[in-house]
């Protein structure tokens, strides 16, 4: 035996194998040939992955989707603090700062998610002078927009990997669930059967969120969730699909239906017999849940022409919303009518407010029920550009992720396409192009798309104090 091989297992011996050797492992007798262990096989054990633990920033961060996203000071009124939204902002810009953390860098968001939602808030905020309403735009971009592509940042930089973004889909499921149960608990049914709200969102508003995160149950389902977790899973999801069908929402209903399309046909990684199970237990469940006067509502959905919003004879039905939403991007461009200005431009703009000033008569400001006919009109031609852009990218990234190697990361990118189609197709009726839900997700795909790239796997963690890596040498020593 050499005499360094020797050495080598007095020491391991001495420290029992939970201490890193204090020498480097490059000497030509620690090889596979000479009965030790390679250089390679130390360096990949070094620093073997360990559970990624909660810490101050993940906390903060939780709390501030919870405000940001599901308005828990709506629904909760008791734990209301003036100003927390902003301050729980500021402390994770803050803590992202004093991170020493090599994953977790605000100079390494270079994706093309990233740029084009910077160009939005660039076109939003050059749009504030000549809007129709200035000082509404312009508190609209502060207290409003630019947060939630701060959202989008703070998310996507605090991603150190799959482990995180998991955490983050629990809560998505967590806050879901609590904003079904506050409104099946404090709203009212109306004399159609729809579910009137008493919080943030609306009813359509509601059945949006509900199907663009029912695909993060699916990924949750999977191991390491136990039976306690699963068990969760499905009072969640009773709870949700509950409150679902008493939305009424159509929109939300075709929605439902693409993403169960998308899970039955387009979902890799998971059985074919599991992903059917569980398309036809949140069907069994609405079937159950829901009132016959839903079912009533949805087949209208076959009869456009009896619904007055496809007719195109009233003035406030979504089709003619439309048509107007594009002769104010066709009249003006370059910026729009201004950012958030939409409503304005129907009370001013419109032809029929026009006429019904001369009578001193008022027309109904109408939000855009689109977002894509709202982002035209408020931001101009180059807004609808760069919002487009925007979720092009956003399945493109996933597309890339979903075809790389590691198998939690393609998984989590197929759940996060059901929910990113889920949105889009479900905001079609909506007016939420600036919603904070829309950017907490791109925020999860551009943090998913780091943690699974290449360069982010070779970046070693920071360590805890005063705990020592395993010790890559402890066995194939002579």
């Amino acid at each position: 035996m050499h005499p360094e091989s020797r050495l080598r297992r007095a020491w391991v011996a001495r420290i029992g194998g939970t201490h890193p050797l204090p020498f480097a492992t490059t000497s030509p007798y620690t090889t596979a040939q000479g009965g030790g262990v390679g250089t390679a096989e130390c360096t990949a054990s070094a620093v073997t992955p360990r559970r990624l633990r909660w810490d101050t920033l993940q906390v903060v961060l939780a709390l501030l989707v919870f405000v940001q996203v599901w308005r828990i000071h709506d629904l909760l009124p008791g734990i209301a603090m003036p100003g927390l939204p902003v301050l729980c902002t500021l402390a994770v810009l803050f803590l992202l700062v004093l991170d020493q953390d090599p994953r977790r860098r605000l100079d390494s968001l270079k994706q093309p998610v990233v740029r084009a939602a910077l160009v939005l808030l660039l076109l939003a905020t050059l749009s504030i002078p000549g809007s129709l309403y200035p000082r509404y735009s312009a508190i609209f971009v502060v207290k409003d927009y630019m947060r939630s592509v701060a959202l989008m940042l703070m998310i996507a930089a605090s991603i150190r990997g799959v482990g995180d973004l998991r955490r983050l889909a629990w809560l998505q499921i967590v806050g879901v669930t609590l904003c079904c149960a506050v409104s099946l608990a404090r709203g009212q049914v109306d004399a159609d059967g729809r579910l009137v709200v008493l919080t943030y969102y609306n009813s359509n508003d509601l059945a949006l969120l509900i199907v663009s995160t029912l695909p993060l149950t699916l990924y949750l389902w999977r191991r390491p969730t136990g039976l306690v977790g699963r068990a969760v899973l499905l009072a969640a999801a009773s709870c949700v699909m509950m409150t679902f069908g008493r939305t009424g929402s159509r929109g939300g209903f075709l929605a439902f239906v693409v993403v169960a399309g998308y899970l039955l046909a387009g979902f890799r990684g998971i059985a074919t017999s599991k992903r059917v199970a569980a398309v036809a237990l949140l069907a069994i469940l609405l079937v159950a849940l829901a009132s016959d006067r839903y079912f009533t509502r949805i087949q209208t959905i076959l009869n456009p022409s009896a619904d007055y919003n496809w007719r195109g004879k009233s003035e406030t039905g979504r089709m003619e919303i439309w048509k107007r939403g594009i002769d104010y991007m066709m009249t003006y461009p370059v910026l729009g009518v201004g950012v958030g200005a939409f409503p304005v431009a129907e009370g001013t703009l419109a032809p029929e407010a026009r006429e019904l000033r001369w009578y001193g008569k008022g027309f109904r400001w109408s939000a855009a029920h689109n977002p894509f006919i709202q982002i035209g009109a408020e931001l101009g031609v180059l807004g609808l550009i760069a919002f487009v852009a925007l979720l092009v990218r956003a399945f493109r990234t996933l597309s890339k992720v979903r075809r790389g190697p590691p198998a939690e990361s393609a998984v989590l990118a197929q759940s996060l396409t059901a929910c990113l189609v889920g949105f889009v197709v479900g905001a079609f009726f909506s007016s939420v192009a600036y919603a904070a839900y829309l950017y907490m997700l791109l925020g999860m795909i551009v943090g998913l798309a780091r943690a699974a790239s290449p360069r982010q796997a070779h970046v070693p963690p920071t360590l805890d104090p005063g705990v020592p890596p395993r010790l890559c040498l402890t066995r194939g020593l002579t």
